[in-house]
């Protein structure tokens, strides 16, 4: 008897062994922790076929941000995950956060995911053939509310309140910004005008409306503004304070055209 009991209890001992064997080799096909968040972003971003120039485009997001995530030396924020997830809806969110294959969703899973219109927002458009109308009534005190419209994703919009597409023209601001872009600007208050610096913001200035690059900003000191161009040919200007009427900061692109 005690032997026929030894025997039944050694039987369960390898039945429990043998499972688990079986579940941990599962497991491990799908989850790998030693697998870390930039290396399943390298990952993703192969998967996607698209490089971090582009990516970075897209998310209106400086490449070198993610140049310093896939490198090791930053770690992607949780604004940084949403926005990648919203942007490109057939990433895996299980992928990306928890390491679950598969890094990709399947072709139907994409065809569920498709943006509906409560996902976006109507955002009032400024055109390139609307820019003397826009500096006329914006100097008479108008606002955009009988603008056209575009819509943009709320994850892109980011509660920026009175903001409005513009489109860019000319190649003054290539290759990050190319002719035809649409981007996403929102106003900067007078008394913040001193204090803009690095970024690309759209100037009115006189009866000008421009996209360039503020590096010196002298409003403090010298009572002046120097405008850059990325492209090397697109020249630079200066601007004087009691010319300058408005000033928006250029926070993403929100359409580009196939370069």
């Amino acid at each position: 008897m005690f032997v026929v009991i030894q025997a039944q209890y050694i039987l369960l001992v390898l039945y429990i062994l043998i499972l688990y064997h079986v579940v941990v080799e599962k497991c491990s096909n799908k989850l790998d922790d030693t697998v870390t968040i930039q290396d399943r972003l390298k990952q993703v971003f192969d998967s996607l076929g698209i490089t971090i120039y582009q990516i970075a485009k897209e998310l209106g997001e400086n490449p070198s941000k993610f140049y310093n995530i896939l490198n090791g030396r930053a770690k992607p924020s949780y604004d940084t995950i949403m926005s990648l997830l919203a942007c490109y809806p057939q990433i895996s969110a299980d992928y990306l956060i928890r390491g679950i294959l598969p890094v990709l969703n399947s072709p139907e899973a994409n065809a569920k995911m498709m943006a509906s219109d409560d996902d976006t927002i109507e955002v009032p458009f400024v055109p390139v053939r609307f820019y003397a109308t826009f500096v006329e009534s914006y100097s008479e005190g108008g606002n955009t509310t009988d603008a056209e419209t575009f819509r943009v994703r709320k994850p892109v919009l980011k509660g920026h309140k009175q903001a409005v597409v513009l489109e860019i023209s000319g190649n003054s601001m290539s290759p990050q910004l190319a002719h035809g872009a649409k981007v996403l600007a929102v106003p900067v208050s007078e008394n913040n005008w001193e204090y803009q610096s690095g970024g690309v913001y759209a100037v009115m200035y006189r009866d000008y409306f421009v996209v360039k690059r503020i590096r010196d900003n002298e409003l403090l000191t010298r009572k002046y503004l120097t405008l850059h161009s990325d492209n090397p040919n697109g020249g630079n200007v200066t601007v004087p304070l009691q010319d300058i009427r408005g000033l928006w900061k250029i926070v993403s692109i929100v359409e580009a055209p196939v370069e």
